[in-house]
């Protein structure tokens, strides 16, 4: 076995529930873009979609993967549709993310008349992240631009939020405020309308830390797949704490074992020379794999339950690890990259502590060519 990751989906659901009941009345929605911050997209979609008011994905091409396998949810794009792809986009019966006045506005509205049906859109507001999204003093007159195009739903409005991981955010209250004040300003055109959307503007660390900025619906991404946004989110939520589970672990076996003498090489560059003799293995999976190559003499993976750690340059399609504390092992036996085997672990955290990184890079990186096998326990 080159390696394999398992994706436990009962991990997932327990999530899921978890955070829908930390919303209480409001929804949650949640966000598998980047093929389900690498769980794989539609196995996660189709875990959680009991859950779920809405799903998210970032680009058109994963809505329409999730309709082909099965996924009957309501899904809202959050990045640019290209106007190509707007049929279909309404054909997968999917809202989208809005914040344009102009040629774009016209395309929509072509699109939902060709297929003789509403698009439902959200319309997102720039509350200071400084990306997508209309400027606040903007959304008022868009709003009524949109609300005289009987070919679109106004479904919801909505904003993203910079800084919600800090314990102490005065700019996550700025944002809010912002938000507020752009959607007060909308509600009296609205509400002749008869039209009620779905504010959201918090993800996963925000409805943990700042209770008002869970609104209408939750947009969780990080926190479904057992992940925190922060160790500062997490310490911050104290007794509070929601249970939440790693899904993900990856494993492998050692492909090669080997001794060598005290002041052998290892890897690329001789960056690793052995103090003494000791045995070391090769682990079939590199930087290519998703193995940062910053672990290089940094990290550690598991064998017959001890930590055993890199040593030299993690390469494209091979890491090698000291197994002296496992002098059992030989090659076939299993390695566990992130997971737990017996009373020793290594985490998605403790990779990103290695590399530098966070959570959401280790996991969003894991490749498509790596196998998934799901565990529905």
């Amino acid at each position: 076995m080159i390696g394999e990751l398992r994706i436990s989906l009962g991990a997932l659901r327990r999530n899921a529930r978890a955070l829908q009941n930390l919303v209480g009345h409001g929804q949650a929605a949640f966000v598998v873009k980047s093929n389900a911050y690498g769980h794989g997209l539609t196995a996660t979609a189709i875990a959680i979609e009991g859950f779920a008011s809405r799903i998210c994905v970032y680009a058109v091409e994963e809505a329409l993967a999730l309709r082909e396998g099965g996924v009957n949810a309501p899904i809202l794009i959050l990045g640019p549709v290209p106007p190509e792809m707007l049929d279909a986009a309404i054909a997968a019966r999917a809202e989208i993310a809005l914040w344009d006045t102009r040629n774009f506005l016209h395309d929509l509205a072509a699109a939902a008349r060709r297929r003789s049906e509403p698009f439902g859109v959200h319309v997102k507001v720039n509350t200071g992240l400084n990306r997508f999204g209309l400027e606040p003093g903007e959304v008022a007159d868009a709003v009524e631009d949109y609300a005289r195009l009987s070919e679109l739903r106004i479904a919801g409005i909505f904003s993203h939020l910079a800084s919600a991981e800090e314990i102490d955010s005065p700019y996550t209250m700025q944002q809010l405020a912002r938000f507020e004040r752009a959607v007060a300003e909308t509600a009296p055109l609205l509400e002749r309308q008869g039209i009620t959307p779905i504010r959201h503007i918090a993800a996963s660390a925000a409805a943990m830390l700042w209770p008002q900025t869970r609104l209408d619906l939750v947009r969780f991404g990080i926190a479904l797949y057992g992940l925190w946004p922060s160790a500062a989110t997490r310490e911050a939520m104290g007794r509070e704490a929601i249970p939440l589970e790693p899904a993900l672990a990856l494993r492998s076996s050692l492909a090669v074992t080997r001794a060598i003498a005290s002041g052998e090489p290892v890897g690329y560059g001789n960056t690793f020379l052995a103090t003494n003799e000791m045995r070391i293995g090769v682990v079939p999976l590199g930087y290519a794999d998703g193995v940062p190559r910053a672990l290089s003499n940094r990290g550690a993976f598991i064998v017959d339950g001890a930590r055993c750690p890199i040593v030299g340059r993690v390469a494209m399609n091979l890491t090698t690890i000291d197994i002296t504390p496992a002098p059992h092992a030989q090659a076939g036996t299993a390695v566990t990259l992130i997971g737990r085997d017996g009373d020793a672990s290594v985490t998605v955290e403790d990779w990103a502590e290695w590399a530098e990184t966070i959570n959401y890079e280790i996991v969003a990186r894991l490749p498509a060519h790596v196998p998934r096998r799901y565990d529905d326990d």
